[in-house]
């Protein structure tokens, strides 16, 4: 299978010139027009599919098993009229209320993809998936085609205001789901920045995470981010914030499935900013 056509089975469309597989380019980022918002004004939430630096295709509204807003200890869901696309980038209207500290988190329903054993491989390697990789590499089973089962689950913290609050915190419930420790709003340059990864609400103990800020350039050309870690048994990881602007933490939990899937895959990504 061709690089162009693995891109387009895992759904990122048909209009991609890339000559490579790039590290992470089918993943999913919540990306705010600006993190740092008045109260009881609209704002907008662009959803990137593809790289954190560049939309691919729109997500369609069916895909979207969840989308909520967590803020003063409630949860609202917002409806589909909220959400606009354009050629490449689905985007969330929202009216934010009161100050404090906001949490979105949008959650697609699984899709089915089928590879070859060498795509699947090289679509592993280049998305850093490297646990599963080795497994494979040892195997001695028959080289058959792969199916994987995968699902997205984003989330995204707003800063309303300046009054901060424990939202930035509370579980959305996602298949996979990742939580700062800290308010970003209350992290600065050079401290260290913790978080937490649930997988069904459990510790993912040993997951491998990246970190990373928008325009890193880095010379781990396999991993494309700034920093590179393994989750304690509590699920828990911890990074220094080198410098200010956007920054993401992601993760794909991969294992292996049965029935009609040879694989289950669950992607995760959170997105703040550090002033």
């Amino acid at each position: 299978m061709t690089t162009r056509r693995i891109l387009i089975a895992l759904g990122l469309g048909g209009a991609l010139a890339l000559t490579s597989l790039a590290a992470g380019a089918h993943e999913m980022f919540l990306k705010p027009t600006n993190f740092h918002v008045a109260p009881n004004t609209r704002t907008e939430i662009a959803l990137f599919n593809g790289t954190f630096d560049k939309s691919e295709n729109p997500i369609s509204r069916d895909r979207m098993r969840t989308v909520e807003v967590i803020a003063g200890g409630q949860v609202t869901r917002p409806s589909a009229s909220q959400w606009r696309d354009d050629k490449v980038t689905s985007y969330l209207d929202l009216t934010l209320g009161e100050a404090g500290t906001y949490a979105v988190g949008v959650s697609t329903a699984p899709k089915i993809i089928e590879l070859s054993a060498d795509a699947f491989e090289d679509y592993l390697r280049h998305d850093g998936v490297e646990d599963v990789l080795k497994a494979r590499q040892v195997e001695t089973a028959p080289r058959t085609a792969v199916r994987e089962r995968y699902s997205k689950h984003v989330k995204t913290i707003l800063q309303v205001g300046s009054t901060q609050t424990d939202d930035y915190s509370t579980p959305f419930g996602l298949p996979a789901e990742i939580l700062l420790l800290q308010n970003p709003a209350a992290v600065k340059v050079g401290d260290t920045i913790g978080f937490r990864a649930l997988l069904r609400g459990q510790p993912m103990s040993g997951q491998l995470a990246y970190a990373s800020f928008g325009g890193f350039q880095g010379a781990d050309a396999q991993s494309g981010r700034a920093v590179k870690l393994r989750t304690d048994v509590d699920g828990r990881g911890s990074f220094k914030v080198t410098r200010a602007g956007v920054w993401y933490i992601t993760l794909i939990n991969m294992q292996k499935a049965t029935g009609e899937a040879t694989y289950e895959s669950n992607w995760a990504t959170l997105t703040f900013e550090i002033r």
